[in-house]
Order: C-alpha cells, then structure tokens, then sequence
C-alpha cells in the first residue's frame, strides 16, 4: 500500500469489539450527507434567496449552476486518483475543508459582487465560481469518498452494506432541504451558509479523524468480518477478484460505460424533474401540492427497493440488475411523458422511479469493485461520476428547451428514453471481466 495513503490511528479497528466494516458505513453514510449542501437538492433551498440578492433571472442562475456542475465533472477522475494515493481519510478533509471554504465564499457573494461593481456579469461570474466549488468538493468528493471507503471494506455482503448506507442517506437527503429552510428563516440565507460552513470546517472533520479508515487490510483485518488468521482456505469465493484494473483498462470494457451511462441518464432525469417538477405537472393538469407530495411515496418505494435490490445483488450477476435498472428507467420516462392520463400511470411512475432510485445507488457503487477490484478504485469511481454529474448538468437546460420549444416536456422524454432503451441494448452484451480472468479448470 501506498505509504502516504492512511488513516488516522486514535481508534484500531483490531481491538474493536465488533467488525469495524459496520461503523465504516455509517462513517461513509455522514460523508456522504455532509455533500448535501453540493447537491442540488441543498442549493435549491437558496435559490430564491440569491435570486433576490444578486438580482440575477432564473435563467441566469440555472445557466450558471449547469456551467459550474460541468466544470466541476471533469476534476472527479483527478480526485479520485488522489483517493487512490492518500485514502479516505486525507480526501474527506480535503473536501469537507474545500466545501467549508466554498461555503463562506458564497455566504458573502452579494458583499463581494457588489464591492467589484455594479456590472450586470459580475454576479454571474461570482456565483459561478461558487458552484463549480460546493459541487465539486460536496457533490463529487465528499460522495466519492463516502461510498468507496464504504465498498472497501465488504466483499460478500457489499450489496448488503451499499443498502444500509443508501437507506440513511435517502431518509438524510430528504430531510436536508427542511433543515437548511429552519437555518434561513432563523436567520437569513448567509448565516445559514456559515452555519453549515463551521459543521462542514470544524465538525465534521472530527469524525474522519476519530472513524474512517482505508481499508480492513491494513488493520490485519479482511472484509466482511473476517480476520487474517480465521479465513477458511476452502471458503468459496462468489465473485472472486483476479486482477485490479487500473483506469486505463477499465476504460477499454464495454461494462464500465453501459453502467456509467445508465447512471448518468437516470441522473439527468433526477436532476431535471426535480429542478422543473411543479411546471412539469402543472403542464398535465395537476396542481403544485400534488407535484411535491409525490416525492414521498417515490421515497418510501425507493427505501424499500434499495434494501431488496442491494441484498439480491450479493448473490447474482450485476448484468441481471443493470437489465432490469434499465426497464424501470423506460417505465419511469413512459409514466412522465403520460401522467395527464392519471391513475394507473401516475402510481406507474411512484414505483418505477423508486424502483429506478434504489437500484441506481447500486449500479454506481457494487458494480466497480467487483469488475475493477479495488487497487485503482477511487481513480475508475471519479471516472464514472465524472460521466454522471457532467450529465445532470444537461438535464434541466434539455427539459427546458424541450418546453419552450415545443411547449411540452415530452420531446426531452423521449430523446432520454431512446437512450435508456439503446443503453438496456447494450447492457445484454456486457459481462464481469473478472470471469474472463478465471483459472480454467482441467
């Protein structure tokens, strides 16, 4: 292992009294909640807020917001090499550091935008700069680094462990927004920012020196529980690891761009109708507190189908699982693009879309450990969320046009289901390169 690659040393994980793989996801699933103030579902808490500020349209700070997630897409696969070298605890500071710092940076930018001057850019250019940073360090490191700590430490009951830590964040995500409007109305949007700024600077950093850890081999320790000295020889290994790829290989199979690019998909159709939901239902006649309730019932259908779906995966083939993400993905277009019709179509997207919710967090987390193996993990994750958050970019921006365009969303809908279609194509003709590898028997 690399030398500078470590975590701190105040708790050993040898000594703990149980498998210290338990504590690790829910030390991931924080991790991962820290990033909430980088996700959209954070911003958009603010986003009337600076509106009012800094005196900018809609359309300027959604512009602003695509541009900064996109530039912040392409530093991911650089991050993620920087995981592989330092581990998980070097890169959880780093990032809950860089989104603190970011935090404060835009606490003050109406100050800041008003000091240069009165130019109608300035603001643009200032809140831009603050979005390429909180969904770089929240969004993209902070998650990066939650999940791939966590899957290091489990092998058999990997699905089993991504479930626990999807469920706490989902239940985490979906109270974040009511949390950070109790810190606004307490106060204002920017002592809310700095608020959050001290928990993500001072705080948190805490725990990743007290919890996290790379990996249960540097502990004498091996995932799943098991100790160097008590593992049994002829234990069968269900999907055994052969050969740890590094990027460049992993990007030469077919399997790390289907698996990616579902999630990528999926990921722009989140981020879109979560970004136009109101107008979305609004255009097929349903009124603005249904088009918010409907993300409860998704919630809980996508609680449920994490837990089923991630405890199945220990025991089959993860094509089986992209094959079938990739059906409730079209199920979930074909329930937006018809919802005018009610009824069963309305309940056909509550279940497919939570069903596609579930799986989703599975195809980005499981699927790279074990057709990668975990020498070069951080390195191929930042590769495939690179692909993700340059996707959820595009999202409301192609929704958008497709409305003023068009005047219906349905245009954006079945561009993203020709896609999800040609992507559940390719997924029949991907496999496990690890089964390739295999020792042939004689």
């Amino acid at each position: 292992m690399n030398k500078r690659q470590g975590s701190f040393s105040l708790i050993d994980p040898k000594t703990f009294p149980f498998f210290y793989g338990w504590v690790i996801i829910f030390a991931g699933a924080l991790c991962v909640l820290m990033s909430a103030p980088g996700q959209t579902i954070g911003v958009s808490a603010f986003t009337d807020s600076l509106l009012d500020a800094l005196g900018l349209s809609r359309d300027q700070l959604s512009l602003a917001y695509m541009a900064g997630t996109m530039l912040s897409s392409v530093m991911l696969t650089r991050a993620g090499k920087f995981y592989d070298q330092f581990g998980a605890a070097k890169t959880a500071l780093f990032a809950s550091l860089g989104l603190s710092i970011a935090l404060l940076y835009l606490s003050q930018i109406d100050k800041i935008s008003n000091a240069i001057g009165n130019n109608s850019i300035i603001p643009i250019i200032g809140i831009f700069f603050g979005f390429i940073f909180i969904r770089f360090f929240g969004q993209g490191v902070l998650t990066l680094t939650g999940r791939t700590m966590v899957v290091k430490w489990f092998d058999e009951r990997r699905g089993l462990a991504v479930g626990i830590l999807s469920m706490v964040t989902a239940y985490g995500f979906s109270i974040a927004p009511v949390v950070f409007d109790h810190l606004i109305n307490q106060g204002n949007w920017s002592t809310a920012w700095i608020k959050i700024a001290v928990v993500s600077g001072l705080i948190f950093p805490l725990v990743v020196i007290l919890f996290f850890k790379d990996s249960p081999e540097k502990y004498g320790l091996q995932p799943d529980s098991f100790s160097e000295k008590s593992v049994t020889k002829n234990k069968p290994v269900r999907f055994p690891v052969y050969k740890d790829f590094t990027l460049n290989e992993a990007r030469k199979t077919l399997s790390l761009w289907v698996f990616a690019g579902l999630a990528a998909m999926f990921g722009l159709v989140v981020t879109a109708f979560s970004f136009h939901v109101v107008s979305f239902f609004a255009e097929q006649g349903y009124t603005r507190t249904e088009a918010i309730n409907i993300f409860q019932p998704i919630a809980i259908v996508a609680i449920i189908s994490t837990f089923v779906f991630s405890y199945i995966s220990d025991f089959i083939r993860l094509k089986y699982i992209a094959i079938l993400f990739g059906c409730t993905c079209l199920l979930t277009m074909y329930g937006m693009i018809n919802l005018s019709a009610r009824g069963l179509n309305y309940w056909l997207l509550v279940i497919s879309y939570g069903c596609s919710s579930g799986i989703h967090v599975l195809i980005m987390t499981v699927f790279m450990p074990r057709f990668f193996g975990k020498k070069h993990l951080g390195a191929i994750t930042g590769q495939a969320m690179t692909i993700v958050v340059f996707c959820s970019a595009i999202g409301p921006i192609l929704f958008s046009l497709s409305l003023s365009k068009t005047n219906s969303y349905e245009l954006a809908g079945l561009i993203c289901g020709m896609n999800f279609f040609l992507l559940l194509v390719a997924s029949l003709f991907t496999h496990n390169p690890q089964r390739s590898l295999a020792p042939k028997n004689n």
